[in-house]
C-alpha cells in the first residue's frame, strides 16, 4: 500500500512538503516549500532515493521556495503549468537574491529547476511510472494554482494545496464536485476557525473607508502580496471606479507584466488588463513625492511588511494621522504587519544596518479580510462535496496546531478517519 509521509506544512503554515512512496519504493514530492522562521527553513530531511517527480500546486514560497535543492544533484521531471513556473520564478529569484539566510543552493539550481519544467493541463492524466498517475485540478486559489490527484497502488490520493471554493474578481473557485471517487485526502486547514465576511461586504468596507481618508488629504497604504492579491484590490478599486491615483510598486509591478501573457487564466482578462492601466507604476526615486503630494492609493509588497516597497512608503505615512495603512493579507505572528496591526507599533530592523526602526503608529491601522484560502463552512462544504471510497481518510495540514487538529475532530464527528499529522510522521493508505 502507498505511504504519506509529511515533510512540513504539518501543525504550521510553511514549508509544505509531502511525499508519497509506492509499494516499489518509487516517490513523489508534492510542493516543496519553505517557512520564514531563522530556524528549520526547510523541509524535514529523508530519504529521496528513487524519486521520479516533482509537482507544484502553486507558486507561493511556502510551497515552492525549496524546490532548487531537489536539483542539486538531478533532473526530475518537474510538473507545473506555464504560469505557476513564471511566477515561481519570479518569486525564487527575488527570494535568493534579498535572503539573509544561508539556503543551500542558488541561481544554478534554479535554472536547472526551471530546465526541468514539464506542463500538464488541468484534467489530463499523466503518468509517472508504473501505477504512478497524476492529474491537475482548480484549485481557485491564486492564478494558475491547482490541486493533485495521486493514483498509485490502486489507491486514489487528492492534495488539496491551497483552494478557494469562492468566486473572486480575480479567478474562478475551487469545484470538489470535478474530484473523482478517492481513498484519501490531503487539505489545508488554514482558516479552520474562522468565518469570512462577506466578500461584496469588505470591498465595500475598504473602499469608503479610502475615500474617507483621500477626502481628508491623506494617503492610503495597502501593503499587499505582489501575487494575486495586488491585483485583487486592483480590481476592487477599478469596480467601483475610484477616481484617485493609484500606484503600484515592487515585485506587484513585475507580477501585473508577467500576468499579462497569461489571459486564459483569469475570470475577466480585460477588466483585469484595464485596471493595471488605471495605476501608474512607481519607482524607488519618486515614493517620496507621492507621498508628498498626498491623495494617492499606493499598493505596494510585502504584504506582512517585512520587506519591500512597502517599507519606503509605511515609515513615513505611519507617523501621519491623516493618512492609513489597511492590511488585506495574512499576517503570521512575528511579522512586522502582525505587530502593528495587534499593538500599533511599527518594528522593522533595516536590512545590512545594525539599527532599528519602532514607530508608534499615528495613522489609522486596519486589516480587511481579501483571504484567497477557504473559511470553515467553505472547507466542510468541500470535503463533503467528496466522493469517497470505504476508507474515508483525511489528513488535515498548512494550519496551525489548533487550525489543524480542530478540522480533524470536527471531521470524525461526521463518521471520517480525520488526522493532524506532525512533521516527519508517515501513514499508509
Amino acid at each position: 500500500m502507498p505511504v504519506i509521509k509529511f515533510l512540513g506544512g504539518a501543525r504550521e503554515v510553511g514549508r509544505s512538503a509531502i511525499l508519497i512512496e509506492s509499494n516499489n519504493k518509487e516517490k513523489i514530492m508534492l510542493d516543496y516549500g519553505v517557512r520564514f522562521k531563522e530556524e528549520d527553513r526547510l523541509p524535514d530531511k529523508t530519504d529521496l532515493d528513487n524519486l521520479k517527480a516533482v509537482a507544484l500546486t502553486h507558486c507561493h514560497i511556502d510551497h515552492s521556495g525549496a524546490l532548487p535543492l531537489l536539483y542539486k544533484n538531478s533532473s526530475l521531471p518537474f510538473y507545473t503549468n506555464p504560469l505557476s513556473l513564471r511566477i515561481s520564478d519570479i518569486l525564487l529569484k527575488d527570494m535568493i537574491k534579498i535572503s539573509r539566510y544561508p539556503y543551500p543552493f542558488g541561481y544554478k539550481e534554479l535554472d536547472k529547476l526551471r530546465q526541468s519544467a514539464k506542463f500538464l493541463r488541468n484534467g489530463i492524466r499523466q503518468k509517472i511510472s508504473n501505477d504512478f498517475h497524476i492529474t491537475f485540478y482548480d484549485a481557485g486559489h491564486i492564478p494558475g494554482s491547482i490541486s493533485i490527484l495521486v493514483e498509485v497502488d490502486g489507491k486514489k490520493i487528492f492534495y488539496t494545496g491551497d483552494i478557494n471554493s469562492q468566486t473572486t474578481n480575480l479567478i474562478n473557485p475551487a469545484k470538489s464536485s470535478e474530484i473523482p471517487k478517492i481513498d484519501a485526502l490531503i487539505t489545508e486547514s488554514t482558516y479552520a476557525l474562522k468565518e469570512h465576511p462577506p466578500r461584496e461586504e469588505t470591498e465595500r468596507d475598504i473602499v469608503d473607508r479610502i475615500v474617507n481618508i483621500i477626502e481628508n488629504d491623506g494617503n492610503v497604504l495597502i501593503p499587499a502580496f505582489g501575487v494575486a492579491r495586488s491585483q485583487e484590490v486592483l480590481l476592487v478599486l477599478k469596480k467601483y471606479d475610484l477616481k484617485i491615483p493609484i500606484y503600484l510598486d515592487g515585485l506587484a509591478r513585475k507580477v501585473c507584466m508577467a500576468y499579462s501573457e497569461f489571459p486564459n487564466a483569469f475570470k475577466d482578462f480585460s477588466m483585469l488588463k484595464s485596471a493595471i492601466k488605471t495605476a501608474q507604476f512607481a519607482k524607488s526615486r519618486n515614493r517620496m513625492s507621492i507621498l508628498e503630494k498626498g491623495k494617492n492609493i499606493i499598493i505596494s509588497p510585502s504584504g506582512m511588511l517585512k520587506g519591500g516597497a512597502a517599507i519606503d512608503y509605511v515609515s513615513k505615512i505611519v507617523k501621519d494621522p491623516a493618512s492609513a495603512i489597511y492590511l488585506v493579507g495574512y499576517q503570521v505572528e512575528g511579522t512586522p504587519g502582525r505587530k502593528l496591526l495587534e499593538e500599533g507599533i511599527f518594528e522593522f530592523e533595516e536590512r545590512g544596518y545594525s539599527r532599528s526602526t519602532k514607530t508608534k503608529a499615528l495613522c489609522e491601522v486596519d486589516y480587511f479580510d481579501f483571504s484567497s484560502h477557504a473559511d470553515k463552512s467553505d472547507l466542510l462544504n468541500y470535503i463533503k462535496g467528496i466522493k469517497f471510497n470505504n476508507s474515508r481518510y483525511v489528513f488535515c495540514v498548512h494550519g496551525d496546531e489548533k487550525s489543524t487538529t480542530s478540522l480533524a475532530s470536527n471531521l470524525n464527528k461526521e463518521n471520517y478517519n480525520a488526522v493532524a499529522p506532525e512533521t516527519g510522521e508517515s501513514y499508509a493508505i
